[in-house]
C-alpha cells in the first residue's frame, strides 16, 4: 500500500480493527515499557498486566481510546490533537488509578512526587507525556497498527479475531478473579471453598507478586 494512502486514508471503527489496535497496543506498549524501564530500574522487572500472556491492558483500553474520541481530529492542527489526548489520557489514567485502589487497594503507579498531581494518579507531566503519544498515534501508528492487523488473510480474520477475543475475555476475567481473590487473602478470609482453593493454588500470592511485582496493595485503601 503506498505511503500517502496509508497515512491519508480514515480509519474503520470495526470490531476487527479496534480489537487489533488493543491487542497490538497492549502487547508493544509493555515491552517498550519493560525496555525504557530497565535502565532507570538496574534490572528488568515484570509489568504485566494480565495472569496471560504479555498484555498490558491500560496501553490497549488508551489506544482504543484514543482511536474513538480523536480519530475525527486526525487531520485537524496537532496542537489541537495534543491538547485532547493529554485530557483524554490524563483523565483515564486517573480513573483506571482510582479503579485499582478502590476495588482491590492496589497502588498500580504514583505521582505523589510529581508537581501538579491529582492524587498521586495523574499530574501533569504525564499528560503531556500522553499529549505526545496522542498525536503520534492518531498521525502515524493508528494507521500502521490497523495495516499490521490486515495483514491476517482475509478468509481467517473472523475464526482468528473470534479466538483471540475468547481468550482475552477470559484472561480478563481470570485477572480479575485473581485479584479479588488475592485481595481477599491479604484481610485474611479463610481459603474454605473450591473456587478460593482454585485460586490460591494456581494463581496464590507468589505467583501474584511476581507476576505484579510493581502493584504495591494497600487493603485499608478499598472501598468494600
Amino acid at each position: 500500500m503506498a505511503r500517502d494512502s496509508l497515512f491519508t486514508r480514515d480509519v474503520e471503527l470495526s470490531f476487527f480493527n479496534l480489537f487489533w489496535i488493543y491487542t497490538i497496543a497492549s502487547v508493544v506498549g509493555l515491552v517498550l515499557e519493560t525496555v525504557v524501564s530497565a535502565p532507570i530500574d538496574g534490572e528488568w522487572r515484570n509489568r504485566y498486566g494480565l495472569v496471560w500472556g504479555p498484555f498490558s491492558p491500560i496501553y490497549g483500553v488508551g489506544a482504543v481510546l484514543m482511536t474513538l474520541f480523536l480519530h475525527r481530529l486526525r487531520h485537524r492542527n496537532w496542537l489541537l490533537v495534543f491538547l485532547a489526548a493529554a485530557l483524554l489520557g490524563g483523565t483515564f489514567e486517573w480513573c483506571a488509578g482510582t479503579v485499582w485502589q478502590d476495588a482491590f487497594g492496589f497502588v498500580a503507579w504514583s505521582y505523589q512526587d510529581q508537581p501538579f498531581n491529582i492524587q498521586g494518579k495523574t499530574c501533569l507531566g504525564i499528560a503531556v507525556v500522553w499529549g505526545i503519544l496522542g498525536v503520534l498515534w492518531i498521525k502515524v501508528l493508528m494507521p500502521v497498527t490497523v495495516r499490521v492487523a490486515e495483514l491476517i488473510p482475509e478468509r481467517a480474520r473472523t475464526a482468528v479475531t473470534a479466538a483471540c477475543f475468547a481468550f482475552t475475555v477470559v484472561d480478563a476475567v481470570v485477572t480479575v478473579s485473581a485479584f479479588g481473590f488475592w485481595f481477599d487473602r491479604q484481610v485474611g478470609m479463610p481459603v474454605d471453598t473450591p473456587l478460593r482453593q482454585f485460586f490460591a493454588t494456581w494463581f496464590g500470592d507468589e505467583f501474584m507478586s511476581t507476576r505484579f511485582e510493581l502493584m504495591s496493595m494497600h487493603p485499608e485503601l478499598a472501598i468494600r
